[in-house]
């Protein structure tokens, strides 16, 4: 919003000034529309890069956390073999730390959101995945409210706490949004969707929503499911493909196998 005032002021004055001074009424108002482009674009790509470097950030931090979480499960099935509930809460523990560390990271957008009206939406988008995370899901159904629910991952957890808050609007939501998703996103959004409707126990919804998404989209995933689907196979229905993006939205609950001690070999 700030910077379209800002364009426009600048636009208005240079324009009035430029129209006076070449007693060119028409001159002035070229001048000044070519002003408040410009003025907006070069805003916008300092902005943009402002923004970029935020979320850069965000990522980081989010990679580095995701990369001890490992080295740390790694240490602790190595120490205790066999102990999966540890290993799962550890796992959630780091989860956790780093989402509250990106939460922290997310407020230095705040101080974007007067240049950009649509900033808001998009940083929501961002905190309710985090929150989503943390399992404060009265938060995350707040903010998914006020989100710009455009890439894969928000509109899985959308439809997702529409399941669990069995909310009737989930069949028009994802036939709005599964309109233009193709390739693996449509992949992954059909499959969430034929997992919930399977749940619901509507098979013929679940098979007609793979069938329309294999139209534009040929991920192996996908493929499988649906041909499990029409052989009649529902039971065997499985996402675990799509790996940690599927269970992150904790629709089913990842298995970790216990590793076994070796056995030291006789000299």
């Amino acid at each position: 919003m700030l910077t379209i005032l800002i364009a426009v002021v600048l636009g208005g004055t240079v324009g009035t000034w430029i129209g006076q001074d070449l007693h060119s009424p028409v001159w002035g108002v070229v001048c000044g529309v070519v002003l408040v482009c410009l003025t907006q674009l070069v805003i916008g790509l300092i902005l943009r890069r402002k923004v970029m470097q935020k979320q850069q950030l965000i990522q980081q931090i989010m990679q580095q956390a995701q990369g001890r979480a490992e080295r740390q499960l790694t240490l602790f099935q190595q120490r205790q073999p066999g102990n999966v509930s540890g290993a799962k809460q550890l796992a959630s523990k780091f989860q956790q730390e780093a989402a509250r560390e990106a939460l922290k990271a997310v407020e230095g957008f705040r101080a974007f959101y007067k240049w950009s009206p649509m900033l808001c939406r998009q940083v929501n988008t961002m905190k309710a995945q985090l929150y989503f995370q943390l399992r404060e899901f009265k938060t995350v159904d707040e903010l998914l409210k006020k989100s710009f629910l455009a890439d894969a991952q928000s509109i899985a957890i959308m439809m997702t706490r529409m399941f669990r808050n069995q909310d009737a609007g989930l069949d028009r939501f994802y036939a709005k949004k599964s309109r233009k998703a193709k390739g693996e996103s449509g992949a992954f959004l059909a499959c969430v969707y034929g997992w919930i409707k399977l749940q619901q126990g509507d098979e013929n919804a679940a098979r007609e929503a793979l069938s329309a998404a294999a139209k534009n989209s040929d991920h192996p995933v996908l493929l499988e499911n649906l041909d499990k689907l029409r052989n009649g196979k529902v039971k065997h229905f499985s996402n675990h493909g799509f790996g940690d993006i599927w269970f992150a939205l904790e629709l089913e609950e990842l298995k970790i196998k216990p590793q076994r001690m070796r056995q030291a070999r006789p000299y």
